[in-house]
Order: C-alpha cells, then sequence, then structure tokens
C-alpha cells in the first residue's frame, strides 16, 4: 500500500480536502481535518439531500418513536463552524486521480489536494420474480424509511421481512411497536447468523415468537406476487404468506461503482492499510465501503459498524492533514438489542476451547473461546455486564487462562473476584499484548 502523495493542490486559501459521504466516516474526517489544518478548504458531497443523521436510528423514525430532526447529528452549524461546503443531492459518478479532481451527476467537477471515500454500502437486492413490484422495500437511507412509514400509514395488511439480519430485526422492533402483523422469511437456520451460534439463536425466536412473530427458517422466498402492487409472496416449500409490503435486509455491498477504471485495489470493498490510505496516492477510504485489518484473521474484510466507521474517518482526516495516526485494525463485533432482548458477539465464532454456560430455560446465554492462551471471542446473550472488558481481552491479545474466566460463566463475570483483578490490570495497561 502506498502513501506517496501526487502534486500539491495548495493555495494561499489553502489545501483543498473533497470528502465523498457526508455520514459517520465523512463527518469524522472533516472534524479530524479542520482540526489539523485550520486554512484548509473541506469539501463535502453527499448523493443525498439531508444533513448528517444517524443510520442506526431509521428504525427507531419508522415506529415512530423520533422525528426527524432527532436523527440528525451534524446541525447546520456544524458545517459552518468548520468552515465546511456542502454539496447535497448530487453524486459523485467518477474520479480522476492523476489529475485529481472528482466528477458529479451534475457536471460539476472538483479538485483535491486530499481525498477521502466514505461511500458507505447499499443493500443487496434480490432479483426474484415480481421484485419491482411496489410496496417492496429496502431499508438504508432517509429516504427508504420514509417510503416504508407512508405504505404502513396506507396499508394495513401483514408485513413480511425478508432476511434474518440486524436490519430485519429493527425493523421488526418497529413494526411491532406499530402492533403490524410480521412474517420473517430467513435462509439460514438461525437468526442473526453472523452473530449468534444456534443456542443463541433459540433464545431470540422464543422471545419473538412469544410476542406472536411467525418466523420461518431456513426458507427462502422464490417470487413476489401481485397485481397492481405486492400481495404476498411464494415460499420455498411451496407456502403462500400474504402481505400488504415487505422489507428485505440480506446484507449490504460497499458503493465502488465510481472507481470503476481508477486502479484502486479493491476485493469487495476498498482495500486501505492503516493510514486508511488506498493504494492509489492521496486517496483515503473509511466506513462501510473500507476493508481494514481483521486483527485476529489477518486479513483484509468489510466490518460496517458505526464506531469503527467514525475511528477509520477520524484516522483518515488526521493523515490527509500530514499527521500521522494508524488504526491497527478491528474486529468481528455485533450489538444488538431489540424487543428487550440483548446480545453481543466479538471476535472468533469458535477456538481450540470453548465453554457455554445455558441454564435450561434460562434467559441468559455466555460462551467464551480461547486459542494459544488468548480469549479470541465470546458470545453474550440476556446478561451482556462486562462485554467491554473482554472486549479489550480479545483486541490486546491479553494472555489469560480459561480458568480465569470459566468461573465467571455461571454466576457473571462481575462477581469474579478473579475476573474483577483482571479487569484492573486491563483497565490500568498492566497486561501486555500486541
Amino acid at each position: 500500500m502506498t502513501t506517496s502523495r501526487t502534486k500539491s493542490l495548495s493555495t494561499k486559501h489553502g489545501k483543498p480536502y473533497v470528502i465523498i459521504g457526508n455520514s459517520a466516516a465523512g463527518i469524522a474526517a472533516s472534524r479530524e481535518v479542520r482540526r489539523q489544518d485550520p486554512k484548509g478548504r473541506i469539501t463535502i458531497l453527499s448523493d443525498e439531500p439531508t444533513l448528517g443523521y444517524s443510520r442506526v436510528m431509521l428504525p427507531l423514525y419508522i415506529a415512530g418513536k423520533i422525528n426527524r430532526p432527532g436523527m440528525v447529528f451534524a446541525m447546520r452549524d456544524f458545517y459552518a463552524g468548520l468552515r465546511i461546503n456542502l454539496v447535497r443531492g448530487d453524486a459523485v459518478e467518477s474520479i480522476d486521480p492523476k489529475g485529481q479532481r472528482v466528477f458529479t451527476g451534475k457536471g460539476v467537477n472538483f479538485p483535491y489536494d486530499r481525498l477521502l471515500i466514505a461511500t458507505g454500502a447499499s443493500p443487496r437486492i434480490l432479483d426474484l420474480p415480481g421484485s419491482n413490484l411496489p410496496g417492496i422495500h429496502y431499508l438504508r437511507k432517509m429516504s427508504d424509511a420514509e417510503r416504508i412509514r407512508r405504505d404502513l400509514a396506507s396499508f394495513r395488511g401483514p408485513v413480511l421481512l425478508v432476511g434474518g439480519g440486524l436490519v430485519s430485526v429493527k425493523a421488526l422492533e418497529a413494526l411491532i411497536h406499530r402492533k403490524r402483523k410480521v412474517y420473517m422469511v430467513i435462509s439460514s437456520n438461525r437468526i442473526l447468523s453472523q452473530m449468534l451460534d444456534e443456542t443463541a439463536s433459540h433464545l431470540f425466536l422464543d422471545g419473538l415468537r412469544e410476542k406472536g412473530v411467525s418466523v420461518r427458517l431456513s426458507t427462502d422466498v422464490q417470487a413476489f406476487e401481485g397485481k397492481d402492487r405486492i400481495e404476498g409472496a411464494r415460499l420455498s416449500d411451496g407456502t403462500f404468506l400474504p402481505c400488504s409490503l415487505a422489507i428485505i435486509g440480506k446484507g449490504v455491498r460497499p458503493n465502488i461503482g465510481l472507481l470503476e477504471g481508477a486502479g484502486i485495489q479493491l476485493n469487495e470493498g476498498i482495500v486501505v492499510d492503516p493510514h486508511m490510505a488506498t493504494s492509489l496516492p492521496s486517496i483515503y477510504a473509511a466506513g462501510d465501503v473500507a476493508e481494514t485489518l481483521d486483527l485476529l484473521e489477518k486479513r483484509h474484510r468489510g466490518q460496517p459498524i458505526w464506531p469503527l466507521a467514525a475511528e477509520g474517518g477520524r484516522i483518515a482526516g488526521a493523515n490527509m492533514a500530514d499527521l500521522p495516526c494508524v488504526l491497527p485494525g478491528g474486529l468481528r463485533m455485533n450489538i444488538v438489542e431489540a424487543l428487550g432482548m440483548r446480545a453481543v458477539s466479538v471476535g472468533a465464532e469458535q477456538g481450540e476451547q470453548t465453554f457455554r454456560y445455558f441454564p435450561r430455560a434460562g434467559s441468559v446465554y455466555r460462551k467464551l473461546s480461547f486459542s494459544g492462551g488468548r480469549l479470541t471471542g465470546f458470545l453474550l446473550a440476556g446478561d451482556i455486564r462486562c462485554a467491554g472488558v473482554l472486549t479489550s481481552l480479545v483486541k490486546t491479545e491479553t494472555p489469560v487462562s480459561p480458568s480465569v474466566l470459566e468461573e465467571g460463566l455461571e454466576h457473571g463475570f462481575s462477581y469474579s473476584p478473579r475476573f474483577r483483578a483482571l479487569q484492573g490490570e486491563v483497565s490500568s495497561g498492566v497486561s501486555g499484548g500486541s
């Protein structure tokens, strides 16, 4: 990976920085650039007409628990105070790395000395018969949430959720709050398959079924049916489920289309080094579009979580403004809190040794995975106390015997004297690790 520079476009009016993307990574980067370079000229380009808002709050907006202004975390005075030129509603279509310019759909071009690509990701689109019928939705942007709200207000029939990931689970919570009948159709044999094992999945599913949610596992939608709009879905088991709208949550793809032919190193997303620099000079990437180093797997992979997007944006912004700063990498990490149920999953799903605690008829589940004398992953469901300390143990690769943590499985880690002692070491930085 190169961090070399192309020609500088800095003038007496300051160095031009261009940031493509107005969410967690882009906004964190702009804040850091301004902190390091008071004279620089910062432009943020966004394909949406909105101010910076929290995508994780979209289900709350659908539920009616929050209004649009409550979702905005970068108000007008944020951009004005940092002297940021925010260009809204104009998508970037291409980049010229040699000429150091970006070109938008409205025919405007912007020169840059440093460029950050923080274009995020888009939903994976189902290509099925009837998939273009009105009433079939994806949930990624404010405009998606607006369309779903309008349909919920106009049509009172059941709602079909396709997929069992985080988007579907949070959408489910919003729909139950609105007292809607909900069907879930999940291809996998468990819900939240990217974070829960089979035991934790059963724990979640029991809670959903108690709330009247119909969940079908190991089942696919084969076709959507309807005349003027969706009226139902035909499933792989031959069942027909009636519904008045559907929300699809089958994962996301990094938005890398504008980089076609640019010569940048890509996997599924943009490969970056610890400085968040891409393979092209003066171009950085952060957020869901970027692939950082997985600290456990030692390979580059996308890790689409809000905290890592914000931290990656901050690191990129510092390096763009010539302050050397590194992000060693990230961990597989998922947190969900919905319908009164909570779970945290970090790191490896299995290890050389795996310990579990799940009492019969219990509402708590704990799993610890160890390899090479270290904690390499854990899963907590129900009681998620001490997840922060466990995460630190995984991230720092702190040597720890399974016996030190095993005693906390049954009664909870906060009640374990040996764990509390270890917690003090981690907090004070006594324990080592890479």
